[in-house]
């Protein structure tokens, strides 16, 4: 099964050109079911009952989760999520007939997720960021300059965490007032293009300016304040620590994404606009963006309706 697996993730890299953070993600679902289902020599112990057995076991063993160790019900998006990365190798195998044939056809597809958490940030919450960004940089101005472009490029325009980290400078139209996001960083491998917010706009061309001031090189838009090189994925996390403490306000980048697709759908935004900015292929995941704009904040929109 191990040798198979590996020939699995070979082909991902290398034919389907997968990222290595979704390899990595697969590699840590197999190796988890290898362990708690070790009675699976090869592709033929595979049964339809499998996926649920594997689901039963890990809900009553003890497993870590942050710094606690619980035994219980799995969540229903900790579900899915061993689901479609299990499935995907099922159908790998069943493909090269490494597996009987309609097998995958007849193992249970878990429900959807239901999210009933409110993900995006208030207006309070960003208020408090941008505060204390402002307040714990007075004596770094290019730290200033570097934090408030993080937040802006977040709730401004919904960049991933790769996608802000692999922002370089030519990816900045100030002419057209767009930003591209390359294909190379993007989830879905393909070139999308957002109109840039004049608070946006403003912050880069100061920044821009600021870095000439200081003869920096660095080709990447979100750069380490010690040296003139790109942020690392550390260094952002180390960021977003920084700012959970300081702030008060427990938040992290992905979460910045439904924050701006709210804010899109509340100025009145289309699903199918609000999707393109978000760089989604379907609508589908667009409508989970959404799920943080209550009843409540809908009944503006509704007063105004007329007919």
């Amino acid at each position: 099964m191990e040798t198979l697996f590996d020939n699995y993730i070979s082909d991902c890299m290398y034919t389907k050109q997968l990222r290595p953070d979704t390899l990595k993600s697969y590699q840590a679902v197999f190796k988890c079911f290898i362990k708690v289902m070790p009675e699976l020599k090869s592709p033929k112990d595979i049964q339809p009952h499998t996926l649920s057995l594997f689901y039963k076991r890990l809900a009553t063993r003890e497993r870590l989760v942050g710094r606690k160790m619980v035994r219980g019900a799995l969540r229903p998006s900790t579900i899915k999520t061993y689901y479609s990365k299990l499935m995907a190798y099922f159908r790998w195998l069943e493909h090269f007939e490494y597996m009987d044939k309609g097998v995958t056809d007849k193992i249970p597809k878990p429900p959807e997720p239901v999210y009933e958490d409110e993900r995006a940030l208030s207006h309070e919450d960003i208020s408090k960021l941008i505060a204390t960004i402002g307040l714990h940089t007075m004596d770094d101005y290019l730290m200033f300059q570097r934090d408030m472009l993080i937040i802006s490029f977040c709730i401004y325009s919904g960049l991933r965490r790769r996608e802000l980290l692999g922002l370089q400078i030519q990816d900045i139209d100030l002419r057209s007032k767009t930003i591209r996001v390359n294909a190379k960083t993007s989830k879905s491998k393909k070139n999308r293009f957002i109109p840039l917010h004049p608070e946006l706009l403003h912050q880069v061309e100061s920044h821009l300016k600021e870095r000439r001031l200081r003869s920096l090189k660095c080709p990447y838009i979100i750069i380490s304040t010690t040296k003139d090189a790109q942020l690392s994925i550390y260094g952002l996390k180390h960021w977003v620590e920084r700012y959970r403490k300081l702030s008060g306000v427990r938040f992290h980048i992905h979460q910045t994404r439904h924050t701006f697709a709210c804010s899109l759908a509340q100025s009145g935004a289309d699903i199918a606009t609000i999707m393109k900015a978000l760089g989604h292929s379907t609508t589908r995941m667009t409508e989970r963006y959404l799920r943080s704009i209550t009843p409540e904040q809908a009944r503006g929109y509704i007063e105004k309706l007329s007919y």
